[in-house]
């Protein structure tokens, strides 16, 4: 597909006549192009059809532009390159990045295709001041943000999907969005809560799907690896009638593969319509519809410390030593959502939006979790104790059903020389989650020689149910004078939540938790953007997020605040595609909650394995940090994207004691202080190679804490991965392969084996080995 550096802008006035240089995906030059560009001042919203021609002709211009014309880029729209210029997520307007005074990074699409991510996770790998795989595998996507995160029942799990908060069950009902449907995944730093209300104080990260084009485009792939790794998929289309009112796209994919851990696999198959119905110029309306099934996932045992992390004077445990049964371990997960967007506008002023989502999700799991090293007898005699792990089993069974909507009106208007964005909106969510369960009897292996015999599951023995709901309101506006922007916005929330657990047996409710919270949160910030590309800015913003359950005195836990200090400079440099951005960030949580595995575990029976009532609420966290980052194409065909974060988190205030020792003044697990990236790309312009590519990427990751003593045994040491890729575009071989693409993609490149983070000395994690994958896509 050819593509122009000229943007022609439809909702625009014809004016004058420019002359470009159009370019091939590669970045070759081809025949001048000549298009109608708008008049230097265009008016602030675009001169809208009034008659029905009118509105016709409007919704089939997309017929009549030239295939080498690039499409304006709108806040949910595709990206061409690496580098994003507007965003929704920062103020669920379609604004400029420049313009919105907080953090925020976008992956592209061609990012993601690039760097060959299989998950979320994966495709945040090089975004700053995000750690996203402490806890490899393909089951759940959870992130590390300026330091925030956590493992198990505390872990940061995604957070939203075009703009709705994705719903979480209660232990392993966890929702799994591919990164194939995605159009782009942008990450906010720092408080959320003024436009989506609860949300993780660290940041969080809005996946965008692909929407249906009213140009026919489309493409297949097919993708092998190691460990028998075999991947195809789809993704079609293009208007359904010739006014361009009705468009659709068909998104699919299915894979299965082996993993390096033994007796483990991952299987994936979805598929995903869409239609958008556009009856008017004024009007559109988008349902989407994905349903997804995982029979396997991936994700390892956690393991112990000894062994993995410190030396085991007996021998280390393998990567690929498999802690569970070959004949009971199990995840599976259906998930099934519809969504729909709709947008109108009413005149010059006013726009109105509603966009809904429903979700079901069942998940069932069997698993053996590591508990610690067991006798040696255990295993057999003669058995050295530290080579026999054991491991508890566990069934969980749960249903999540969840509903959100977001209702908003926009006005633009004027004010003397105060140019408005108002946004005003009440969005309202709801989940059910119902979780059956049972843990059974520990049981050991030995892990240099394992034997697993057999073994039977447990009972189902208790039930959880859990009912959310929040509503939340809010307005914001954004406002332009001259060079300066600012945005100020409040919100106030009402959330309620129910949490019950029985004994199925007998019917005795253990724990019963009934909070009702309402919050009021704000932001404001200040952006001043110079000629010479450079936009200093300010803000300040707080946060809520409400807490369901109890500790293990039976207190119900209260609702975690913080509130976040951030200034910055953005860079859009003149002459060439790029971003660049500076931030330095003060952030206070107060009311955290973590798990205390080895202190609650023994001075509390009733805090089980699987986290009931293991949490407390540790008091106060301060997170103060530095982040650099950078994406640029500065000359044709070669990207680079690069970040640098330093990041100070300490748990400030706590009453916590653990082995002897207070918590107060350590830094919380998992939390790394410094992380760097560095990725490149070239692709050959001209030439007999023209087409061909190479580039390939460099991560560290520094050292974190095992636990929350911070005890020098527990130090997880940093890392440094290595990733490269070659792609080659076969039109630069010759004419009739035009749409033909190879790819090779590697990570890890020298099959480091490293323990990425541990959440306690029994609980630590390897990270990804080697990892080569082969893709052949073909588009048109």
């Amino acid at each position: 597909m050819l593509y122009t550096s000229v943007l022609v802008i439809a909702d625009q006035w014809p004016g004058a006549l420019h002359v470009a240089h159009a370019q091939s995906t590669n970045g070759a030059s081809l025949p001048l192009i000549v298009v109608e560009s708008p008049a230097p001042r265009a008016p602030r919203r675009p001169v809208r059809a009034t008659s029905p021609a009118q509105r016709a002709a409007a919704i089939s211009q997309p017929k009549q532009v030239a295939a080498s014309v690039v499409p304006k880029e709108t806040a949910g729209g595709p990206v061409r390159g690496i580098v994003a210029h507007r965003t929704g997520t920062g103020s669920k307007t379609d604004s400029s990045i420049m313009e919105t005074p907080q953090s925020i990074t976008v992956v592209t699409r061609e990012q993601m295709t690039s760097q060959g991510a299989r998950s979320i996770a994966e495709a945040l790998r090089y975004e700053p001041g995000v750690i996203s795989e402490t806890r490899v595998g393909d089951r759940f996507d959870n992130v590390f943000i300026r330091g925030f995160g956590g493992f198990g029942a505390n872990a940061n799990y995604l957070h939203f999907w075009d703009g709705l908060r994705l719903p979480r069950g209660i232990n392993f009902a966890m929702p799994s969005v591919d990164p194939y449907l995605l159009e782009r995944v942008e990450i906010l730093r720092g408080p959320a809560s003024v436009l989506y209300g609860q949300n993780n104080l660290g940041g969080m990260v809005n996946l965008i799907s692909k929407r249906p084009s009213a140009t026919p485009q489309g493409e297949v792939f097919a993708r092998v690896g190691d460990h028998n790794r075999i991947e195809g998929g789809f993704d079609v289309s293009g208007p359904i009638t010739q006014d361009g009112q009705l468009l659709y796209r068909l998104i699919g994919l299915g894979r299965k593969a082996d993993t390096e851990v033994n007796y483990t696999s991952t299987e994936r198959e979805f598929i995903a319509p869409m239609i958008t119905w556009r009856p008017t110029a004024d009007t559109t309306f988008t349902v989407r519809a994905v349903h997804s099934r995982d029979p396997s996932t991936y994700q390892p045992n956690w393991l112990p410390a000894l062994g993995t992390l410190r030396v085991n004077a007996n021998g280390q445990i393998p990567r690929n030593f498999f802690a569970g049964h070959p004949n009971y371990n199990s995840y599976s997960r259906t998930q099934d959502s519809i969504a729909y967007e709709f947008e109108h506008h009413l005149d010059e002023t006013w726009t109105v939006r509603q966009n809904f989502r429903y979700m079901n999700l069942s998940s069932e799991i069997k698993a053996l979790s590591v508990t610690g090293f067991g006798a040696g007898s255990t295993c057999g005699a003669g058995t050295t104790a530290n080579v026999c792990i054991g491991r508890q089993s566990t069934h969980y069974i749960e249903n999540l059903q969840a509903a959100t909507i977001d209702n908003q009106a926009e006005a633009k208007f004027a004010t003397g020389w105060l140019q408005h964005t108002v946004l005003a909106g009440v969005d309202f969510q709801k989940s059910s989650s119902d979780a059956t369960f049972g843990n059974g009897a520990t049981t050991y292996v030995n892990y240099l020689n394992p034997s697993y015999g057999t073994i039977a599951g447990p009972a189902l023995t208790t039930q959880t149910i859990q009912e959310r709901d929040q509503t939340g309101v809010y307005l914001q506006d954004q406002i332009r004078l001259g060079k300066l922007a600012a945005v100020i916005g409040v919100r106030n929330d009402w959330a309620n939540a129910t949490s019950d657990t029985r004994t199925i047996a007998t019917g005795v409710y253990t724990n019963r938790s009934h909070p009702s919270d309402s919050a009021t949160t704000w932001r404001t910030g200040l952006t001043y953007l110079f000629d010479n590309g450079l936009a200093p800015y300010v803000s300040y913003a707080t946060s809520f997020e409400p807490t369901i359950g109890t500790d293990y005195t039976g207190t119900a836990f209260v609702p975690t605040t913080g509130e976040q200090f951030e200034v910055g400079v953005k860079y859009q440099p003149n002459g060439f595609d790029g971003f660049v951005m500076l931030s330095l960030y003060d952030i206070t949580q107060n009311n955290v909650l973590t798990m205390d595995t080895a202190h609650l575990y023994a001075a509390y029976p009733a805090c089980t394995q699987s986290g009931i009532n293991c949490q407390i609420q540790q008091g106060q966290v301060r997170s103060k940090g530095v982040e650099l980052s950078a994406k640029l194409t500065p000359i044709p065909g070669f990207d680079v994207i690069a970040a640098v974060a330093h990041n100070e988190i300490e748990i400030t205030k706590s009453t916590q004691v653990v082995s002897g020792i207070s918590i107060q003044g350590k830094v919380p697990v998992g939390a790394p202080a410094n992380t760097a990236s560095l990725w490149a790309d070239y692709t050959i312009q001209s030439g007999q190679m023209m087409g061909f590519g190479f580039g390939g990427g460099v991560r560290y990751v520094g050292e974190s804490f095992g636990d929350n003593i911070n005890s020098t045994a527990m130090i997880v040491p940093a890392y440094i991965l290595a990733d490269a890729m070659l792609h080659y575009d076969l039109n630069g071989l010759s004419p009739q392969l035009k749409g033909w693409k190879l790819a090779l993609n590697v990570t890890n490149l020298f099959d480091k084996t490293y323990v990425s983070a541990c959440a306690s000395a029994i609980q630590c994690f390897y990270g990804n080995g080697r990892s080569t994958m082969g893709t052949i896509r073909y588009q048109w």
